[in-house]
């Protein structure tokens, strides 16, 4: 694959959603965590080396210091962070049976909160000026002001030659109906170059059965990268027509709150140092297992040494067919 990469002083601004996560610990006990997909994924980036910046909406509260206190103290520059009169946004993390999560929120459309008021103005297009990729989450798109925003944020970017990240980040509680979203991922899906999605959201978004099928849409919309996170059974990469699969390492799961994010920051980090396919998919693979052995979204990200460490003292997990 052949990215250019522009002499900058930043790699990557992550933009959307910066909440805390309520995670259950014990049968009526919930530790507040750092939370919002865009945000996990800006401090497991930072944590693997990549110079990265947020943009996104908290509230003025002892929960939004905790969100930026959070970030600043991983390296990540927050100077363009908001501060809304607004609450910060709150979510409740239910787990479910075989190790998925559940999420109960706090914002719109049940009621109000700070991650959903981001406006735009020149400063961030002056800050994405200076990175070479935004990658920004579909969660955010899910109600105004913060959609028609991050919009005109993300033709800001694709204007100034940014490569352009989505997470779709589905959560069917913060949308007000299917069709609404529908639309929304619709448009989003023809404005960015890499998406970086679970296969259950890709079947209920672009409401197909199988890869086989997802893997045409990629073709369709043209987009440069796919990546498809299949959980337990590992994942699977296609960048400019390549398709490689791997299944997941084996370890001792405690929580799987943010093991995406993770994976999407190895695979950003993948495409910006140019690396091979392979190694690509095995280093997001890597990431997000080992983030999977400590409780909350952050606090098991791992610098890019103990990557490799990892990587070097595990068995390679087997490649698995791109028709599964």
């Amino acid at each position: 694959m052949s990215y250019t990469l522009l002499e900058k002083d930043m790699d990557v601004v992550c933009a959307g959603e910066c909440i805390v996560d309520l995670i259950p610990i014990d049968r009526n006990v919930y530790k507040a965590c750092f939370g919002g997909s865009p945000m996990n994924t800006a401090i497991a980036c930072s944590k693997l080396g990549l110079k990265t910046g947020v943009i996104t909406c908290i509230g003025r509260d002892p929960l939004g210091n905790f969100l930026a206190d959070t970030l600043r103290y991983n390296s990540v520059d927050v100077s363009r962070i908001r501060g809304s009169s607004y609450r910060t946004t709150l979510a409740v993390v239910v787990k479910l049976p075989g190790g998925d999560v559940d999420y109960i929120f706090y914002r719109k459309p049940w009621s109000l909160s700070a991650d959903t008021e981001y406006v735009m103005d020149e400063g961030d297009v002056d800050y994405l000026s200076r990175a070479r990729l935004l990658h920004i989450s579909g969660f955010a798109f899910s109600q105004n002001p913060a959609r028609e925003e991050y919009r005109k944020l993300i033709s800001e970017a694709r204007r100034l030659g940014l490569k352009i990240s989505l997470d779709p980040t589905f959560r069917a509680d913060v949308w007000r109906d299917m069709d609404e979203a529908y639309m929304v991922y619709k448009e989003l899906f023809g404005m960015v170059d890499i998406v970086l999605s679970t296969d259950r959201e890709l079947k209920t978004l672009l409401r197909l059965d199988d890869i086989r099928s997802i893997l045409n849409c990629y073709r369709d919309y043209g987009w440069r990268v796919l990546g498809i996170k299949m959980g337990v059974r590992g994942s699977m990469l296609c960048v400019d027509g390549d398709m490689v699969g791997l299944e997941s390492f084996k370890v001792y799961v405690l929580d799987t709150v943010g093991a995406g994010d993770a994976w999407n920051a190895a695979v950003i980090y993948g495409i910006l140092r140019g690396l091979p396919i392979d190694e690509i998919v095995l280093m997001a693979n890597a990431v997000a297992a080992i983030k999977c052995t400590r409780v909350g979204a952050v606090d098991g990200l791992p610098t890019l040494e103990e990557v490799i460490r990892f990587i070097s003292s595990s068995g390679k997990p087997r490649y698995i067919e791109p028709s599964i």
